[in-house]
């Protein structure tokens, strides 16, 4: 899934009172946060397998980018 596949802003209410908007901001940081806690070891699994190599001469070179 990427970005491209839906549009974010038409999830979103066009006009919120600005307590709504910070109650809105807090659950969705909290939620954020209980899901990477939640599937912590599924993320790093992940971010893991899609690391690009690295050159083991130089570790802060990325392969790909050459």
């Amino acid at each position: 899934m990427n970005d491209d596949e839906y549009d974010m802003e038409q999830l979103l209410p066009g006009q919120i009172a600005d307590e709504t908007a910070v109650v809105l901001c807090d659950f969705l940081a909290e939620l954020n946060m209980a899901v990477e806690i939640r599937y912590l070891h599924q993320l790093r699994r992940y971010h893991e397998a899609h690391r690009p190599p690295v050159d083991p001469e130089h570790p802060w070179r990325n392969l790909n980018s050459d």
